[in-house]
């Protein structure tokens, strides 16, 4: 699985322009989507705002809103907190983790551990949501309500 985030106006615009190169005309961000997944079929488009607990997680935007408060995310913050969601309530191994969010590039343990520490201290705002550690295997969003 790839996760493609259209994070901005610029990148939608760019995306717009290879494929009008390509001799294809997008108007709107709808039809831009479906011309994307036609060509790239195992890119996730992410566009909408999911509920975690009682946080709005808007990847797109790279936001995580709670209480009027909105905390923008860093890539890698936002593709592993969306794997983690996509996967609520199971383990999401370490393995998997940087094979989907990393690919081939070679990541320390100490990077994805403090992304799962920033993710915590961010999702502690609401105790019915949490990052459980499974040991020696890898990592579980769960949604205790």
């Amino acid at each position: 699985m790839k996760i493609l985030i259209i994070e901005d106006k610029d990148m939608q615009a760019c995306l717009q322009r290879a494929l009008k190169d390509k001799g294809t005309e997008i108007d709107d961000l709808c039809n831009l989507r479906q011309q994307v997944k036609a060509i790239e079929p195992d890119v996730i488009l992410m566009n909408k705002t999911f509920s975690i607990g009682s946080f709005n997680f808007t990847p797109d935007c790279m936001t995580l809103e709670h209480k009027g408060k909105v905390t923008r995310l860093s890539i890698y913050q936002t593709k592993v907190l969306y794997l983690l969601y996509v996967c609520m309530n199971m383990i999401v191994t370490r393995e998997e983790i940087y094979r989907m969010i990393w690919h081939d590039v070679v990541v320390t343990d100490q990077s994805l551990n403090n992304i799962i520490s920033q993710l915590r201290k961010l999702l502690s705002a609401d105790s019915h949501i949490s990052i459980d550690t499974i040991r020696g295997v890898g990592y579980r969003l769960k949604n205790n309500s």
